[in-house]
């Protein structure tokens, strides 16, 4: 018996080594970013929006977007001085403008009808089926290369609903390029003005000067 107690006290050991060895590290909490670029803070803070849409207030889901719309000198970080210069036009001018205008009854009326789960999803060369040509045309512009984000309405446990575009962390913050791609390029040339009458020619070959 006395020699039983030594082994059992090697295999208690053993036990108690095993159990107090390292363990696997804990799944992360799926609502808590790791860090303000996380994917998660994007989907926390955007929620806000399906939150405000909930309660029918048009108002109230355009002013929860405005912290997601991008400054001239942010689009200038992004895609250099001219490229950036020239998405800012359109950006401000046409797509800031329209979400302003119209994006508060679309998201509400998306949100009554159960749209009403937050999706992120990375965007890029590795995520092909994510990835649009739109969203490849920002990426490809970017001369400051970022991770970029898609975020989606949709009903729960359903793929497909109302999709964002181009979310990006620049300068400490969430900023939505939504369809900036449409602005990246210089417009196309004006049509030449047309070529001048020429002036009626006398029999003598000199331009008639009238009499």
């Amino acid at each position: 018996m006395r020699s039983v107690r030594p082994a059992l006290l090697t295999l208690a050991v053993a036990l108690g080594g095993i159990a107090c060895g390292p363990l696997e590290a804990p799944e992360p909490d799926k609502n808590t970013p790791q860090s303000p670029d996380d994917h998660i803070a994007l989907r926390l803070a955007f929620e806000k929006v399906a939150d405000a849409a909930k309660s029918g207030d048009s108002a109230a889901v355009v002013r929860a977007l405005e912290p997601f719309l991008a400054t001239r000198d942010e689009l200038v970080t992004l895609f250099g001085p001219e490229v950036g210069a020239r998405a800012w036009k359109g950006y401000s001018d046409s797509i800031a403008a329209t979400l302003r205008a119209e994006a508060g009854d679309v998201i509400v009326r998306q949100v009554k009808d159960g749209q009403t789960e937050v999706a992120v999803e990375q965007v890029g060369p590795a995520f092909p089926a994510r990835t649009t040509p739109g969203d490849q045309r920002l990426l490809d512009a970017m001369r400051s290369k970022r991770p970029m984000y898609s975020v989606r309405l949709r009903r729960p446990g359903e793929q497909l609903g109302l999709r964002f575009n181009g979310f990006v962390y620049i300068d400490g913050k969430w900023r939505a390029l939504l369809k900036a791609y449409d602005h990246l390029d210089p417009p196309p040339d004006a049509e030449p003005p047309p070529a001048p009458t020429p002036a009626p020619v006398t029999d003598a070959g000199a331009p008639d000067a009238g009499n």
